[in-house]
């Protein structure tokens, strides 16, 4: 199986890009409206934390399979761009989650 260009390897990373931003813009608006209601209710448990955690889980399982998936594959650039995209929207969730 030979190596794909790296022209093809840049468009598909920014395709993959877009959909990647999409997913942890509307994680973000979820965990930001579930975190306005938590303000409205404060005797019950908050929710938002558990919706960080969901992203956080949903987004690290993402990076390991595309991410890991295009790496093995030989699709260097793709896979790069998949892990650390995702990586970062891991990291912003965990820190969402646990800031309470």
């Amino acid at each position: 199986m030979s190596e794909p260009s790296t022209l093809r390897q840049i468009a598909v990373a920014v395709v993959l890009l877009i959909v990647d931003l999409a997913v942890i813009a509307w994680f973000l608006w979820s965990y930001s409206w579930i975190g306005w209601k938590d303000g409205w209710n404060p005797q019950n448990a908050p929710e938002a934390p558990r919706v960080a955690w969901r992203a956080v889980w949903i987004l690290g399982v993402a990076a390991v399979v595309t991410g890991g998936g295009l790496f093995a594959l030989g699709w260097r650039i793709s896979g790069v761009v998949q892990l650390s995209v995702l990586g970062i929207g891991v990291l912003i969730f965990a820190y969402c989650a646990v800031r309470n």
